[in-house]
């Protein structure tokens, strides 16, 4: 057994604080690693091993034996998700209009209702019409939610324990006919093993929101499946 996997059975027998530290460290180099991929600039480097070091310590806390997924690769998925986090605050702060942001809470909303009601991806014309915009005013609000959404999850492997090829390759091709939003918050929950609250962070979007979507995607997935 070597010194992480060492140091993850001690934490999961003991949780102690001494445990924690010495889970942490054995880590610290998935920090330089997120670091790395996020850096822009010489400069940025402190300050993302520290909102990485963040995600790690997150991952070690919420971490717990039942979880399928190895501890090692839940916790760059937490720390991905706090850089990208962070990075996303820190271009809006510099680049996004004010009343981009404050018409995007808004657009969640409606993406929502009219889902629902048509069960179909709405259309840029239904949500302009809902939120009372022009066509371009959503054409940039989309664009610009392509840009910070967690695209990464998109690398994920559709969840596939104990599964043959060919039902492996059948999960895969149900898991592509998802609609975007449903794909990414099933392949982030079942393929990255993240909570549901955590997917409702990394997309902004409230736990609620994700549950009903995820149970949506679930229903559609259970019928292709079955079909």
């Amino acid at each position: 057994m070597n010194e992480r996997q060492t140091a993850i059975t001690s934490y999961l027998n003991d949780r102690s604080r001494e445990h924690r530290d010495a889970l942490i460290a054995a880590h610290m180099y998935l920090c330089k690693r997120g670091a790395r991929r996020f850096r822009r600039s010489t400069s940025d480097s402190a300050d993302l091993e520290q909102v990485a070091a963040m995600g790690l310590v997150k991952a070690a806390d919420a971490f717990v034996a039942e979880r399928t997924t190895p501890f090692e690769a839940y916790a760059w998925i937490v720390i991905v998700g706090e850089l990208m986090h962070y990075v996303r605050d820190c271009e809006q702060a510099i680049r996004i209009p004010r009343a981009l942001r404050s018409l995007d809470r808004r657009y969640v909303a409606a993406w929502e209702v009219i889902a629902a009601e048509h069960h179909a991806e709405p259309t840029p014309r239904q949500l302009a019409d809902s939120l009372d915009v022009s066509l371009d005013t959503i054409g940039q609000l989309q664009a610009l939610r392509r840009s910070q959404s967690v695209e990464r999850f998109e690398l994920l492997p559709a969840p596939a324990h104990g599964l043959t090829l060919d039902e492996r390759l059948a999960l895969r091709m149900a898991v592509d006919e998802l609609l975007e939003r449903e794909r990414i918050i099933v392949l982030g929950t079942y393929g990255a093993g993240l909570s549901q609250a955590e997917v409702a962070r990394m997309l902004g979007l409230s736990q609620s929101q994700v549950s009903k979507v995820l149970s949506r995607a679930l229903g559609k997935l259970f019928q292709t499946l079955a079909a």
